[in-house]
């Protein structure tokens, strides 16, 4: 059993509740980190794989550092995530991710983030969910944010091949 199973109650669509919360991550933005990232991205500009105090990180770097984490918005609401239940778990795939910066990421910054249901809707019988994660800095300003939508359900009858 995985660590992250909580319980057999799957968190499936109709039990989702917009402004569910997940925990709070905090990680160190370093050197090493920030050319890690690069390597990982095929990236080899010097500005990122030799990276030092004070220098900006890649922006993308927002979804590795402040990743998603949907299991742990799912376990804060008591329910586990679809993809980590025990019985025939499932993929709530992805659909689409809107991206917003408002302050560079640097070396030497502690990055916390957290990520929350923002909205699920239904569109053409398919039926999606919306996550927020905001990320903000040592001192508590804003540096990001981004909104990822999964599909939950797809359509009755849709060809999935």
């Amino acid at each position: 059993m995985r660590d992250y199973i909580i319980n057999d109650k799957r968190w499936e669509w109709d039990v989702v509740e917009p402004g569910t919360k997940g925990d709070e991550l905090t990680l160190d933005i370093t050197s090493e980190t920030v050319a890690t990232y690069a390597s990982d991205a095929r990236n080899f500009n010097p500005r990122y794989v030799n990276a030092s105090e004070g220098e900006f990180a890649m922006p993308t770097t927002i979804f590795r550092e402040a990743p998603l984490r949907r299991h742990s918005v799912a376990q804060s609401a008591g329910y586990t995530a679809l993809e980590n239940v025990e019985k025939n778990n499932r993929q709530t795939p992805f659909a689409k991710c809107t991206a917003r910066w408002f302050k560079p990421i640097k070396v030497g910054d502690k990055i916390t983030s957290c990520a929350h249901v923002l909205e699920k809707y239904e569109k053409r019988g398919s039926k999606f969910v919306t996550f927020r994660v905001e990320l903000t800095n040592q001192d508590e300003d804003k540096v990001a944010e981004y909104d990822y939508t999964c599909i939950f359900e797809y359509a009755k009858g849709q060809n999935l091949s």
